[in-house]
């Protein structure tokens, strides 16, 4: 069995350590062993979780270590996962029991896939990548690597998510949209058109947040 490191101790960290305790392949696959995080009192106001076991730069990988981050930006999180592949450090998808995960469907190491997802059929998440909670991503879509669907958001068929792009709770990608890498849909907007890479959009229509 494998030793599942959260990376990211904070409140995504906490959620994710809740999730990998009822994912696919908890207590035969694999058991937590604790979370990684440069500030080592970051779980002193919380009881009943694993220990924080060091910091990202300076913990020792072991054999039987395996890890999944836990972390909000996706450029923090891109740089903490190049710092674990680089010393050997290896991931692995946490996918949570009661997501609906279709037929053809990939998921790329990584990533997490949250309570009461779904991802309806022919879909491609790529590696480090998030399907948060209640939400779901609709026929062929692709989800490019480090890219972010928080909770309760719909993404349509065919939606094309580019690398470390984000779509933030509530929000609505309408069916064959394309989102550009690096670019941002604000929490609770509509999108009908396609988003241009490393912009900011927002409301209903969603357009440029200047």
């Amino acid at each position: 069995m494998k030793n599942l490191v959260i990376i990211g101790a904070g409140g995504f960290g906490r959620e994710m350590f809740a999730a990998a305790g009822e994912a696919v392949g908890f207590g035969s696959d694999f058991s937590v062993a604790g979370f990684l995080d440069d500030n080592p009192a970051a779980l002193d106001r919380f009881d009943s979780y694993p220990p924080v076991l060091g910091g990202i730069a300076g913990y020792e990988i072991k054999d039987d270590d395996v890890f999944i981050t836990a972390i909000g930006s996706v450029g923090v999180r891109k740089k903490c996962v190049e710092a674990i592949e680089s010393r050997g450090g290896r991931f692995v998808s946490v996918v949570h029991r009661t997501a609906t995960v279709g037929p053809n469907v990939e998921i790329g190491e990584g990533s997490f896939i949250a309570p009461n997802a779904t991802l309806t059929a022919d879909v491609k998440i790529g590696r480090h990548s998030c399907v948060f909670h209640n939400s779901s991503v609709g026929h062929d879509s692709v989800l490019g690597d480090f890219t972010h669907v928080y909770a309760q958001c719909a993404i349509g068929g065919s939606v094309v998510m580019e690398e470390c792009s984000v779509v933030y709770p509530g929000a609505v990608v309408t069916p064959r949209r394309r989102i550009g890498a690096g670019a941002v849909v604000g929490a609770l907007s509509s999108v009908f058109t396609d988003v241009a890479p490393g912009v900011t959009v927002y409301g209903n229509p969603a357009s440029i947040l200047e």
